[in-house]
């Protein structure tokens, strides 16, 4: 394989000591295989650096696609570093020194370069001692612990025990998960992951806290105080060294510490954000009142207050003449209320203080997970660098290369399109000045985006009203695309933020809901209306109306379902949350769209599916042959399966993938009578087509140019050929609109992008394709850049997902994956559903029902539907 460079840049003058690194690598198909792994070699100006790795994704041909690259180097202040990952001959290889990890039966015993590490299995609980060896003194405990609403401590009971979930020479990961138990009951479920380093001092320890029950949500209303929520006081770290000497508290790098005297305790609780918005309707609670108390930050010793700020990024730190511990929370005011106090011989980090006027509550199916950092050694300019991450950036050509993305290019004369997007970071509002605007921050909010764009029919002199966009049109997507093609970390901190919200509170995550809404996505919040005390679920009791009419309420949806940028954030991170939440979403679709086989929901999909067809065709009308509806939300199927067959490859989800194209699609459909042009119903059918374009490449990766995959050319061939002759700009006939504004223009960008991938994928009408492509790329892009509504999220979102194929003039397919068979002329005849076909259909369901039939099954299927 060819040398891959990675390069570091330290900007924010901070020198950076044993500073662990982690990537995701791409490889082209071919170039690494499980059994060539071992020849890699990581090296800086001919110094050899040891990692580890591991794969995370393949190829259809069973070489590496993706590769987690782990390594741990310095960096000094304000300087750059470029490394090379090479194959070379293994005798020539440094292999990394093995950081040690030993089952004692009840316990684990890790030991690293820096220091020792026990863990009890069935504790929340580890020791730290800087040698394994040593006998002298107690070690540092750590504790994780929960309050109830009463303020009484509850108590972890383990599942599974800590178990090893990652190991390697460099870095080992252990996690556990279980229920905080609290006067016998079960108030919460926990799961915890424990990251130690070999060559590197620091520690990481990410922390969750979970409330798998569902939500009663009355009427399809999701607000706070529903009863399925639960309550609690308080969630903490705490670490107690009783040979501590010294402690201290830095509320910000570069302030001067504060140091506690032995009867002291310096407190330091973050209340709100700090912004000028700091009191928004945005932290409102299940009454309605604003929950956040003052602006910023308190310090307080001994309760009198010592000094008071906007935002805060502290450190704490116990030290002893031979050991020292430090202990941060990297996100701590975003996060807020947060707290850390420091006394004599003991840290407390509250993730959920107790100081706070409020109780917390965690909506049915919500969850948070954060993460803390530890340093066991007393260098404080490096442990500051935990508020300012650096990471590992490769070349946006050998994403290029490496065919990490579809449709991309590395580089290409910047057009008005690349000006557009820049608004997104550089304009006056961009992603990040838009969290100003309604405080998106505090643990439910951090990471989501504004949606201003719900704001258009305000009155000026209005505050703007309250809404989330929940990851419509995938924006991690997006901002990885971006990421990859620019460096600049502002991409990736985008897509990191929202990645990590959308996997925790945009993801209902629960089981004992009705199998359409478990382990869904909520949609945006209700267009143009406040989300009030809904949070992040749509639909408020304090709406007497919605934005689609005759609807109040809902649930999850497969129209918002947006699974590839979770695809390329596990990929770029090696997240596991972040994979796991795309295989979970994608058999989230599956359930929707095929049931779970039980008799009545079966029967209820005949009812819903089955008989209005029956009814048409009893009436001598021509019902849709096609099973699936021509929606987004298909689209949105479709697209989860292939993001979950690029995952797990050796499993069915591109066989479901493909029964779902040949139910969906026909090369001689009669495309008139879909009603695709009727606009507001209609327009859907550009991310289904979008969908099936990216089928088509995936399907060729494997080289497979079977019956489907021609099947699925000659059908998109059939529609993009249709579209040449058919469309025009949604804004021709702005009458047929019911919001005629310029989303409808961003929303032309997607027509623009299939025809460039028309020429492609259809290269006999390339020419006209290429016409159209460009009469509408500059449509959009001119009159989006002399309108007022540029900057606003949706807009900047539609054209960061659909961002890509005008750039890319210069794929050459074979001639073997451009054969249709002829299937254009062999199924001209457009297809009919007739009446021994439908009753196969129904008869299919009935069988499917009855043999899963199960008295308790029917029961709980009916009391989600029953119960409030």
């Amino acid at each position: 394989m060819d040398p891959i460079e990675l390069s570091i840049v330290e900007p924010k003058g901070i020198s950076r000591r044993q500073e662990p690194f982690e990537l995701g690598v791409p490889l082209g198909k071919g170039v690494l295989t499980d059994s060539t792994l071992d020849n890699l070699s990581l090296a800086s100006h001919c110094r050899e650096i040891p990692f580890q790795h591991a794969p995370i994704a393949y190829w259809p041909d069973g070489s590496i696609r993706w590769l987690k690259l782990t390594f741990i180097t310095d960096i000094a202040a304000n300087e750059s570093l470029k490394l090379r990952l090479r194959q070379q001959e293994s005798g020539t290889i440094q292999k990394a020194k093995g950081l040690k990890l030993e089952d004692s039966g009840d316990g684990w015993l890790i030991e690293t370069a820096t220091g020792c590490f026990q863990i009890s299995k069935k504790e929340l609980a580890w020791h730290y001692s800087p040698s394994c060896e040593s006998n002298d003194g107690s070690p540092i405990q750590h504790l994780i612990r929960l309050t109830n609403s009463q303020s009484l401590e509850c108590t972890p009971e383990t599942e599974t025990g800590w178990r090893i979930t990652e190991q390697g020479p460099l870095k080992a990961t252990l996690s556990t998960e279980g229920f905080w138990m609290c006067q016998g009951l079960k108030l919460a479920r926990f799961y915890c992951d424990l990251t130690f380093y070999h060559d590197s001092p620091l520690a990481d320890l990410k922390v969750g806290i979970h409330n798998p029950r569902r939500a009663r949500h009355p009427g399809g209303l999701w607000d706070l105080g529903d009863e399925g929520s639960i309550t609690f006081g308080s969630l903490w770290l705490e670490i107690l060294d009783t040979e501590a000497e010294k402690s201290q508290l830095i509320v910000e790098p570069g302030r001067e510490p504060i140091k506690p005297g032995s009867e002291e305790c310096a407190l330091l609780y973050q209340d709100s954000s700090g912004g000028k918005n700091w009191d928004s309707l945005n932290h409102v609670d299940a009454s309605g009142a604003v929950s956040t108390q003052f602006c910023g930050y308190r310090v307080t010793l001994n309760d009198r207050t010592e000094a008071h700020g906007k935002r805060a990024c502290p450190l704490a730190m116990l030290n002893s003449e031979n050991r020292s511990v430090q202990a941060a929370m990297p996100d701590f005011w975003q996060n807020f209320p947060s707290a850390l106090a420091v006394q004599n011989t003991r840290i407390k980090l509250s993730l959920f203080p107790e100081e706070g006027f409020h109780r917390h509550e965690l909506q049915g199916g919500e969850r948070k997970t954060q993460t803390l950092k530890l340093r066991y050694d007393d260098d404080v300019e490096t442990f500051t660098g935990t508020f300012s991450p650096i990471r590992p950036v490769l070349s946006a050509a050998h994403y290029e290369q490496s065919s990490a993305f579809h449709w991309f290019k590395a580089r290409s004369p910047r057009d008005g399109l690349d000006d557009l997007i820049k608004e997104g970071l550089d304009g006056n509002s961009n992603f990040f000045a838009k969290r100003e605007i309604i405080d998106e921050y505090g643990w439910r909010n951090f990471g989501d985006i504004f949606a201003d764009h719900e704001t258009l029919y305000q009155p000026e002199s209005e505050p703007p009203l309250i809404s989330h966009y929940n990851n419509q049109y995938d924006p991690i997507y997006g901002f990885a695309r971006q990421y990859a093609k620019s460096g600049d970390p502002r991409w990736f901190e985008l897509m990191d933020d929202l990645a990590l919200h959308v996997t925790d509170i945009d993801i209902y995550h629960t089981n004992d809901d009705r199998a359409e809404y478990n382990q869904g996505l909520f949609w945006h919040t209700d267009h143009y209306l406040p989300t009030h005390s809904a949070t992040h679920r749509t639909f408020s009791k304090h709406n007497d109306t919605s934005s689609t009419p005759g609807q109040t309420g809902g649930g999850p949806a497969a129209e918002h379902c947006y699974t590839t940028g979770l695809l390329y954030h596990f990929l770029m991170t090696g997240n596991r949350d972040s994979g796991t939440a795309v295989l979970e979403l994608a058999q989230w679709m599956v359930n929707m769209h095929e049931g779970t086989g039980g008799l009545l929901e079966q029967v209820l999909a005949i009812k819903k599916q089955e008989l209005p067809k029956l009814t048409s065709l009893l009436r001598h009308q021509r019902p849709s042959p096609h099973r699936y509806p021509f929606t987004r939300g298909t689209g949105n199927y479709l697209n989860a399966l292939l993001d979950a067959h690029i995952l797990e490859p050796s499993k069915d989800w591109l066989l479901q993938a493909e029964k779902v194209l040949a139910a969906t699609f026909h090369p001689a459909d009669c495309i008139g009578q879909r009603n695709l042009l009727d606009v507001e119903t209609g327009w859907h059918y550009l991310i289904l087509l979008t969908s099936l374009g990216r089928y088509i490449l995936i399907k060729g990766e494997s080289g497979a140019y079977d019956e489907t995959y021609k099947y699925a050319l000659a059908s998109f061939r059939h529609y993009t050929r249709w579209m040449l002759d058919n469309e025009q700009p949604f804004l021709t006939n702005p009458e047929q609109l019911e919001f005629a504004n310029h989303t409808w223009v961003a929303q032309d960008i997607r027509k623009a992008m299939l025809m460039y991938q028309a020429c492609v994928l259809d290269p006999a009408y390339e020419r006209d394709y290429r016409l159209r492509a460009h009469e509408w790329f500059h449509y959009v892009v001119g009159t989006l850049s002399n309108g007022r509504e540029k900057h606003f999220s949706r807009i900047l979102i539609i054209l960061l997902q659909n961002y890509g194929p005008h750039q890319v003039h210069n794929i050459q397919l074979t001639a073997q994956a451009l054969e249709t068979g002829g299937l254009e002329s062999r199924m001209n005849r457009t297809p009919e559903l007739s009446f021994p076909a439908l009753a196969i259909r129904i008869a299919s369901r009935l069988i499917k029902g009855i043999l899963a039939f199960r008295p308790s099954r029917e029961r709980a299927w009916l009391n989600t539907r029953l119960e409030r």
